[in-house]
């Protein structure tokens, strides 16, 4: 079966940006994504203008590709809004369809912290779990590094009558035999069997990692911590957890920066402010001390205008991660 028909009889309810229904049929013989998202999170905010010149680079080279945003927002409404002014032209999973199968997909694929991308084939099993590193790792390659992402994917994903039996549901490789052994398994509904053992190869030279954007882990919330004199609200704190801050760090930065919830993120994000917030005073970023090109390249890949970029690495010390959470603040 193929992925239209895996989402049709798994129930799955999919809406364009105008909120009108979308049938299954439209993730037909493509790759699919699978986008955990949620506009509350700056590391999502800025992964997702990434995301979006990837699919807009492999549409436009005429790469097969759709993507279905998974909200992990606290509203249907902010859900909403986030998926039509922020995320591109692909579908997202009707919200109170995704919110009933939040765990089940969080279980199925492992999704421990967003903003997490996974790409599925046609059983539902995830080929690579990790596709949001191989999004950031075409940042600077332009239109042909995404498709060539794309085109990988598709080839995980590939039936084997569109791959000349070379493919089937994910394994790909070997002889006749072992292509017809991954048939009869699919017409049984067994995994394919293990591939032959490949001829060693030489090791190709390792490649230099590629700038990524960091997941905010969502761990089991902990009780807010309370601080002596500053009233802080439950709900704020229980957003900071939600992005992996500990409760009792969350509640001091809150408290020291007037309970404004983005620029406690900033004050977290920024690791070295607690010397501060125990002596009561408003947090602050070290002076700058260096700018790279490369800094400012990576944050104008998320999106952001390079003088901004610039401005905002000078001063954060020239730390990508303070200086996004700077940006998005």
């Amino acid at each position: 079966r193929n992925m239209a028909e895996l989402a049709r009889c798994s129930g799955w309810k999919l809406v364009d940006k105008t909120g009108k229904a979308v049938p299954a049929d439209a993730l037909e013989g493509k790759p699919v994504a699978l986008y955990f998202s949620a506009h509350w999170c700056p590391p999502c905010r800025g992964f997702t203008p990434m995301l979006k010149k990837f699919y807009e680079e492999v549409k436009a080279a005429g790469g097969k590709l759709e993507i279905v945003f998974v909200s992990s927002d606290r509203t249907e409404a902010e859900g909403q809004e986030y998926f039509r002014e922020h995320h591109g032209d692909w579908l997202m999973l009707d919200f109170t369809f995704a919110q009933g199968q939040k765990g089940n997909l969080d279980g199925r694929y492992e999704i421990r912290g967003i903003p997490s991308l996974v790409v599925v084939d046609s059983s539902g099993k995830a080929v690579d779990p990790n596709a949001r590193d191989s999004v950031a790792q075409t940042a600077s390659g332009g239109p042909d590094a995404a498709k060539a992402a794309a085109a990988a994917w598709e080839k995980l994903c590939g039936d084997w009558r569109q791959t000349a039996g070379t493919s089937l549901g994910g394994a790909a490789g070997g002889d006749a035999e072992y292509m017809r052994a991954c048939r009869l398994a699919r017409l049984e509904g067994r995994p394919p069997p293990p591939p032959p053992a490949a001829a060693p190869v030489a090791p190709s030279p390792a490649a230099a990692p590629a700038p990524s954007v960091p997941a905010a882990v969502a761990p089991a919330a902990a009780p807010p911590a309370s601080v002596p004199g500053a009233p802080v609200d439950s709900a704020a704190v229980s957003q900071l957890t939600d992005m992996g801050f500990d409760a009792e760090q969350a509640a001091r930065a809150l408290a020291s920066t007037g309970g404004d919830v983005d620029a406690a993120a900033a004050v977290l994000l920024g690791g070295d402010a607690d010397a501060d917030m125990e002596q009561g005073q408003p947090a602050r970023v070290d002076a700058p001390v260096e700018v790279t090109e490369a800094a400012v390249e990576q944050l104008s890949a998320m999106g952001f205008p390079a003088d901004q970029a610039r401005q905002a690495l000078a001063a954060t010390g020239g730390s990508v991660e303070n200086a996004m959470a700077v940006l998005l603040g």
